[in-house]
């Protein structure tokens, strides 16, 4: 990932001690955008950091000069959207750097004596949102997705990120997005839009944000097909540019033996799903098996919701459980290819239900007061059947030889067996991670004068500390822009060692 593009004026100011920025806040009323005086804005904190769930979250505090609340206009209240720009000096020398909304709590105003008169305001980004079920659409209802890729901009019904964030109110013109076409046979989709957002992004290694033009990104996979991925550092800071750092060993990090598990899904040809097997079971004069039907006393007649459970085999004749079947036999196609030795008429289904549950059938059949041997009775159809406890296992060798064997293990329910560069997307996925964390060569925190409001996590750049020949490379986790009125402007950082 790369730093946000500057206007040339404004990224001429970065490295101009001169020249000192300060915030322009915007709120936006139903009746326009409104700028509030720069004189009000007495502090502004904005942070930009990356979660452990896999998502970028953003969010800040105002504290403002005067009282800004509901007495004053009924607009200044939770979900207001927030404009956050900073700016060098001219109306023209601007960026704007963060959309965000008012929390729960609202404009909290507050009155010492008689002058002093403050508003405090905290900001949150649409991951909020998105992550409250509470807000979304039928959270309560696990959505079941079958064959769809994992991000597709130019077929949005059948890509996983606008599935996903549709449950959380977003349309596929408000998401920008790279192409990840990786063929993901089965998963439910029950969790938040954020959380399942980022399980996503986790298992591509792409970057998920609520960002300051689109309600949502979900780019910066190296394994996208389209998008050019880019490493390159994009900024240099140097000792005569640090005010701070410490240096992290993250050990926790570390890890040389990587085993990747999974439930994998398969999908089957046509094949047979279910035939009925209850005892008691005859036999025939040629000892061929049917069932006798003399009474109403079998269940699949009294009753109302017998279960025909599907399973199908696998490649290997293995038989397995099955998640989702379709092209199923019909109710019509079920009572004409029956094998029935008996009287007639024959059997007729009181119920025949395919489409209720997805891995089994409710029927439920009448033998019209007939005495009848069944021979065959089954339901056919392709089916996409798990293969539970799948597992991927990468290590290397000579890191544990020296420091012994330390596992990572990882799980997703969005892999893929698609092929990626001729191997299957798991297994190059599990090699990546494995050197990701072999190469933990610690984290620092920083500190600069420098007003980086173009940095953001996931982008690279390079570092030199004092007292060190060459720079480091690292890659960004955290950046907090520190503005007050009063005092100088601190842009502080946290990165990794690359």
């Amino acid at each position: 990932m790369r730093f946000y593009e500057l206007p040339p004026e404004v990224e001429n100011k970065i490295r101009d001690v001169d020249s000192r920025p300060f915030v322009r806040v915007v709120f936006e009323l139903s009746g326009g955008d409104v700028y509030i005086p720069d004189s009000d804005i007495l502090e502004c904190v904005t942070t930009s950091y990356n979660t452990e769930a896999g998502g970028i979250v953003n969010g800040g505090e105002l504290l403002l000069r005067g009282l800004y609340d509901v007495e004053h206009n009924a607009e200044y209240t939770t979900g207001l959207g927030v404009q956050i720009w900073y700016c060098f000096g001219e109306r023209e020398n601007t960026f704007f750097r963060f959309h965000l909304f008012v929390d729960d709590n609202g404009f909290q105003s507050q009155e010492t004596g008689f002058l002093e008169k403050t508003t405090k305001v905290r900001l949150i980004d649409l991951s909020s949102i998105l992550d409250d079920t509470k807000l979304q659409r039928n959270w309560t209802d696990a959505q079941t997705v079958v064959h769809a890729k994992v991000s597709d901009r130019l077929h949005p019904e059948n890509s996983l990120v606008h599935i996903i964030a549709g449950r959380g109110g977003i349309a596929a013109d408000e998401i920008n997005c790279g192409s990840l076409p990786f063929d993901v046979p089965y998963v439910v989709v029950a969790g938040s839009a954020w959380k399942e957002l980022c399980a996503l992004a986790k298992a591509y290694d792409a970057v998920v944000e609520c960002g300051k033009d689109l309600p949502l990104s979900f780019i910066e996979s190296p394994y996208d097909t389209e998008n050019d991925y880019s490493e390159e550092s994009c900024f240099e800071l140097t000792e005569n540019d640090i005010t701070h750092y410490r240096f992290f060993n993250n050990n926790d990090k570390y890890a040389n033996n990587i085993r990747l598990k999974y439930t994998r899904y398969v999908q089957t040809e046509r094949q047979e799903l279910w035939s009925y097997s209850d005892a008691p079971v005859w036999y025939d004069e040629d000892m061929q098996p049917y069932y006798p039907f003399t009474d109403d006393s079998r269940k699949i007649i009294s009753d109302t919701d017998y279960q025909a459970i599907y399973t199908a085999k696998n490649d290997e004749g293995k038989t397995r459980n099955v998640v989702f079947a379709d092209d199923l036999t019909t109710e019509e196609e079920f009572i004409r290819d029956m094998q029935i030795a008996g009287a007639s008429p024959a059997m007729t289904c009181t119920n025949y239900d395919t489409t209720t549950y997805k891995d089994r059938a409710i029927i439920q059949l009448s033998r019209n007061g007939s005495l009848i041997g069944l021979y065959k009775a089954a339901i056919y159809g392709r089916a996409i059947i798990s293969e539970t406890n799948y597992s991927v296992f990468v290590k290397d060798d000579s890191e544990i030889a020296v420091k012994g064997q330390i596992v990572k293990n990882i799980t997703s329910k969005y892999l893929s067996d698609d092929l990626f560069e001729n191997e299957p997307f798991c297994q190059r996925r599990a090699r990546d991670f494995l050197q990701k964390c072999i190469n933990c060569k610690g984290a620092y925190y920083l500190t600069t004068f420098l007003p980086l409001i173009h940095a953001r996590v996931g982008a690279f750049m390079d570092i030199r500390l004092n007292g060190q020949s060459g720079f480091k490379k690292v890659r960004i986790d955290e950046v907090t822009f520190r503005y007050k009125k009063e005092e100088a402007f601190s842009s502080e950082i946290w990165c990794t060692r690359c």
